[in-house]
């Protein structure tokens, strides 16, 4: 052993060598596609938290009275080889210009280190080290992590098995396979791990809270099966935003709940909505609904209300929003629509259009998106002098395209030409007329 720990520095140096149990270099691990490792290029591996597990490719590096250091990869039995330098041989080239040294590894033993921390696992390799070496200290780095496959199973867009990796939480691997259906749960996820029940996931909790403890880290085998809502509501009206939800249009979701008059008209000009079908778990309040969507910033919070089969329930959403103990705060029920209305602001579009009129005043939208939503200006129309009438002032259309505020006007004029078509078209046929006339009486 004397001869083992006398080895010349220069030769250990000169080597970083892929070792495993069966041969002198280890294997590359499996790399899944972008798709599935995007996340775990933005993540921080911590070491108190990442699990090593047969699969992972790690470097030791011993430092001290002997410096050197291998790569290898965790066996399928979940042991890590420990290498020791043994010799070195010397290559000369024809022109005797270089010299290059090789030195050879030993695999003196392996030793069990799966399920310990990135840690743990680095004590655990320096006491087995120094049985070998004085004087030294062992370092462990993770260079890949294994790839494995998850069973995803339920309300998923895309059931089926998917690759996963150590750092990807259930919800991670949900995202993976499309994302929840519109009708699954968020709250009731079950997390099977060994062909038994493991944990229940709550992903609505997660979003909430920031809990990690209701979104684990998935493992190898593990089974996600994601059930359908026990128990929903629906939200209508000025809300934005379903919270990862899928969107779904407004009359597919409302036609055997809400009344026709209580269904705004679709607009596709809307950027995003929050209208929808939402989990109702045993309890939940209005605020604890509200909370799982974006509240518009154009919504009447004092007009609020809800449709319980057939009666209405008024709401005051914003003493509820500031007073969680508030008797308007009610617990809603299986099948409540929460309609939640815009303050009362329109935009007129007057002149040549097909359907002139008033139209919601909508946010961020420009006079032609509302042009647009009259039908579009006529042939006769003058489009390069249409403006909009704010007060007293008047902003011409064709030169800037202005956001439009609430009351605006919209005044899409008609072309002159036209105009003096029409008088001349008007005048020939009485001429005409009076040509029959005078030949009549003649």
């Amino acid at each position: 052993m004397k001869s083992i720990i006398t080895i010349p520095l220069v030769c250990c140096f000169l080597c970083i060598t892929p070792f495993s149990l069966s041969a002198q270099t280890a294997e590359e691990p499996t790399t899944p596609s972008l798709e599935h490792i995007s996340s775990a290029k933005r993540s921080v591996i911590s070491a108190e938290e990442y699990i090593l597990m047969p699969g992972d490719t790690v470097l030791v590096t011993i430092t001290g009275a002997t410096n050197y250091s291998y790569i290898t990869t965790i066996t399928l039995e979940g042991k890590i080889t420990i290498n020791i330098p043994m010799t070195s041989t010397m290559s000369l080239p024809l022109q005797a210009v270089e010299r290059t040294f090789t030195t050879q590894y030993e695999i003196v033993e392996a030793v069990p280190i799966y399920n310990l921390n990135l840690t743990a696992a680095k004590d655990s390799l320096r006491n087995v080290f120094l049985k070998y070496f004085r004087g030294i200290d062992a370092d462990i780095t993770l260079l890949a992590m294994r790839t494995f496959t998850v069973l995803v199973a339920g309300e998923v867009k895309r059931p089926g098995i998917t690759l996963a990796q150590p750092i990807n939480r259930v919800s991670t691997v949900i995202e993976n396979v499309g994302g929840i259906t519109a009708i699954g749960s968020r709250s009731r996820i079950e997390l099977r791990r060994g062909g038994t029940f493991y944990k229940r996931v709550d992903l609505e909790k997660f979003k909430r809270s920031g809990n990690t403890d209701v979104n684990p880290y998935v493992q190898d085998g593990d089974v996600i099966y994601v059930p359908r809502m026990e128990k929903s509501v629906i939200i209508i009206g000025a809300v934005l935003g379903k919270r990862e939800y899928e969107i779904t249009p407004p009359e597919l979701m409302t036609a055997k709940t809400t009344p026709v008059s209580a269904v705004p008209a679709y607009n596709p000009f809307e950027e995003q909505t929050g209208e929808g079908m939402y989990e109702l778990l045993d309890g939940e309040t209005v605020s604890d609904i509200i909370t799982k969507t974006i509240v518009a910033p154009w919504a009447d919070l004092t007009s609020v209300y809800i449709e319980r089969k057939g009666e209405k329930i008024d709401i005051n959403l914003a003493e509820v929003l500031a007073h969680e103990q508030s008797e308007k705060n009610i617990v809603m029920q299986d099948g409540d629509v929460l309609y939640v209305p815009a303050i009362h602001a329109v935009v007129y579009v007057e002149g040549q259009v097909v359907n002139p009129g008033t139209f919601k005043f909508q946010p961020n939208l420009q006079a032609k998106d509302y042009i647009g939503f009259a039908g579009g200006p006529l042939d006769e129309a003058n489009t390069s002098w249409a403006f909009v009438q704010r007060g007293k002032k008047r902003i011409w259309v064709s030169k800037s395209n202005p956001l439009i505020e609430e009351g605006d006007k919209i005044v899409v004029p008609r072309q002159i030409f036209k105009f003096w078509q029409d008088y001349l078209q008007i005048g020939a046929v009485v001429a005409s007329l009076l040509i029959s006339y005078l030949t009549l009486t003649q």
